[in-house]
């Protein structure tokens, strides 16, 4: 799992991504114009990652975005849906808004201090990407699949990224868990990460499975997610003192991986 942004960070980058709103006139414009951010990035242009210039050195895995910060111009590639093309380039112009980042990402070396500080530009990119998207949103009420797909319909993002939005910013306690939707050898379906609200790892204190093992009742709602586009339960969880509480949890499957949303239903 990528590093995650402090909370000096997070003030830290706030503060610039309300300032760059604020400088391109778009702040409370939904979905947020990225065009009209550009200029306040420096960023020249957009073009696909194939038309990458020669010489750089490209890794084995696809790329999905690149920022050319002598040129300052971004790439980002084709073949990804509308809401994963705008995070990609919402992630980019985050790397060009943030002027600590070009540092970083220069740096010439593979040593554990390195990789450290590379995992946790990427991790401040990607908050910084969800706030130019989202522009702040944060839930009123508890987080819901149908809420969440109306609210990713509006910004232009997609479910996944908007549950992940509303989940770790919300008050109360709730959970998201993103698991794979094929199963390991055992038949398990793999858990790629969990995003907890604050209240939400103080109540339960983290403890979800790695894994969604045949029977549990997070498997048996995945699996009815994965046949019905969406599903819902009522689930008991154990939180930090010992105590068995009620929770609401509903899943739905993207088409990619399964997402299975939890929020506290006791009182």
């Amino acid at each position: 799992m990528a590093a995650e942004a402090g909370s000096f960070t997070r003030r830290r980058l706030e503060a610039i991504v309300d300032r760059a709103l604020r400088e391109a006139g778009v702040l409370g414009v939904v979905p947020t114009p990225l065009e009209a951010l550009r200029p306040v990035a420096g960023i020249r242009g957009v073009e696909p990652v194939e038309r990458l210039p020669g010489g750089f050195a490209m890794p084995e895995r696809p790329v999905l975005g690149a920022l050319w910060f002598e040129e300052r111009m971004l790439y980002v590639a084709g073949g990804q849906s509308a809401p994963r093309r705008r995070f990609t380039e919402a992630h980019e112009l985050a790397h060009a808004l943030c002027p600590w980042h070009e540092a970083v990402l220069r740096l010439d070396t593979e040593d554990e201090l390195f990789r450290q500080a590379r995992s946790a530009v990427e991790a401040e990119a990607n908050l910084a990407a969800s706030l130019l998207i989202f522009q702040g949103l944060a839930a009123a009420e508890p987080p819901s699949i149908g809420g969440a797909l109306e609210l990713a319909e509006r910004h232009g993002a997609s479910a996944h990224a908007t549950l992940h939005h509303l989940v770790e910013r919300h008050p109360e306690p709730a959970a998201l868990l993103v698991a794979g939707r094929f199963p390991d050898r055992e038949g398990d379906l793999p858990v790629w990460r969990t995003v907890e609200s604050r209240a939400y790892a103080r109540r339960f204190g983290g403890g979800h499975p790695a894994k969604l093992r045949p029977g549990t009742p997070l498997r048996e709602l995945a699996e009815s997610a994965r046949g019905r586009g969406r599903a819902s339960a009522a689930l008991r969880l154990t939180d930090r003192s010992g105590r068995r509480r009620r929770c609401r949890a509903e899943g739905y499957y993207n088409r990619h991986s399964l997402l299975l949303l939890l929020a506290d239903a006791s009182a």
